[in-house]
């Protein structure tokens, strides 16, 4: 994507602190985190493949509980089929019919990259990315939406049936330990980190307010005390 394409409102949510609105621009949302994710795609293949060439049968070595159900829960990812559309066409998708906001978007990144991060590693790649995806922006929407669609909506949106999304949700929860929560300064981070991606020279700014206010545990904790002592006073 040229950077030609981008504008200072690429990433803008829906609402601004005064409650005002603001023109959402989902397609260039989309467009950028395709690129990037295609980027992160290609060199994960790379690595798959330099593994696979030098796998000596280590994972059978690890016969723990725990790593085998990890390893059964990212292989249900793995369907073996690729998209047969460009993943800016299946990303914006869940613009299109689910109405998905740029900001469930910017939280599905983080948790791919928490997945990436984690015990199990988990990767985007061409065999997984269609299951994978679908089942970080339905978390990613539930997180910060307080209204979503059905399962069976989103199922239809990403071409998977609902029963079979459930079971995705299911994995994918226990894959991240249940870690969704991602806190203003997180979801900061990543618009930095987005923006970093999308002009390395600088000049294009991430819109960081979203709808939903989040906020982290310390946040959380102070708030609670000021409450409590202006409810005493």
């Amino acid at each position: 994507m040229e950077p030609s394409e981008l504008s200072s409102d690429a990433f803008a949510f829906p609402c601004r602190d005064d409650g005002s609105s603001t023109a959402l621009s989902p397609p260039v949302v989309i467009s950028v985190l395709a690129s990037i994710l295609e980027r992160h795609i290609a060199r994960n293949e790379r690595a798959l493949a330099a593994a696979s060439g030098d796998d000596d049968g280590d994972d059978a070595g690890d016969d723990s509980s725990a790593a085998a159900t990890n390893r059964r829960r990212v292989r249900a990812f793995e369907s073996g089929t690729e998209l047969d559309m460009s993943l800016r066409a299946f990303l914006e998708r869940f613009s299109r019919y689910a109405h998905v906001s740029p900001a469930v978007y910017v939280v599905a990144y983080a948790y791919l990259d928490r997945l990436r991060r984690g015990d199990a590693g988990v990767r985007v790649a061409r065999g997984n990315a269609q299951r994978l995806l679908t089942a970080a922006i339905l978390v990613a929407s539930k997180f910060v939406e307080d209204r979503n669609y059905s399962n069976a909506h989103f199922a239809a949106v990403g071409g998977l049936s609902a029963a079979e999304l459930g079971a995705l949700e299911l994995d994918f929860l226990f894959l991240m330990e249940f870690r969704l929560n991602v806190c203003a300064s997180v979801f900061r981070s990543y618009c930095r980190h987005l923006e970093r991606e999308v002009s390395p020279g600088g000049g294009y700014r991430v819109e960081r307010r979203i709808e939903k206010t989040l906020v982290c545990a310390g946040q959380a904790r102070a708030q609670q005390a000021q409450r409590r002592q202006a409810a005493a006073a």
